[in-house]
């Protein structure tokens, strides 16, 4: 299984070219489109995070890697049984602020995503799902000004659990899996 990129350095990786989006909102998106469509094509999703790009970009040689190895890790983590799926984010050693403001980019990246996925705003969606979008849209303005502390850690893993947790809501809603059942074969005497 494809392993996710490095936050950091893709996000370093993402400013060099400036792209249109961080570390945190490209991996929102895509799952945002994944989500609503069950499928994203992997060019266009680069294409909305990295925007208009010069032909011949050097530095875009590596980043596509990077993103294919993101799109790849997240297809196999999104749909896995055991339910791996980790939003990538900031490292719990950065400060809570970065933290917060990473979370907050990548629920904004989720909404993108839907709406690039198809998803428009009115559209007839299971209830949780609904409501989870709307929860994520509050989500995606938070800022974080105070001094870390130990109740503000609390909070901001529970709300990253709500996220994740959230999002394979969402998905399995929007994308039910299809499981195959055993045809049972006995054979009577």
């Amino acid at each position: 299984m494809a392993l996710m990129p490095d936050y950091i350095n893709l996000q370093e990786s993402l400013l060099k070219v400036n792209a249109t989006m961080e570390a945190s909102e490209a991996h929102g998106a895509l799952c945002g489109i994944l989500c609503a469509q069950g499928s994203a094509d992997v060019n266009q999703w680069q294409q909305h995070v990295v925007g208009v790009q010069e032909e011949g970009n050097v530095l875009m040689g590596e980043l596509a890697d990077e993103l294919q190895q993101m799109y790849l890790a997240t297809i196999a983590s999104l749909n896995n049984e055991v339910t791996d799926f980790q939003c990538l984010l900031a490292s719990d050693d950065d400060k809570l602020a970065d933290r917060v403001y990473a979370l907050a980019n990548w629920c904004q990246g989720f909404l993108y995503g839907l709406a690039a996925g198809g998803i428009k705003q009115g559209d007839k969606m299971p209830q949780d799902s609904a409501e989870l979008m709307l929860d994520f849209i509050q989500i995606s303005q938070a800022v974080f000004d105070d001094e870390d502390n130990e109740n503000s850690e609390d909070d901001y893993m529970q709300l990253e659990e709500f996220v994740r947790v959230g999002v394979l809501l969402i998905n399995e809603e929007l994308q039910p899996v299809k499981l195959n059942k055993p045809v049972r074969t006995e054979t009577l005497h």
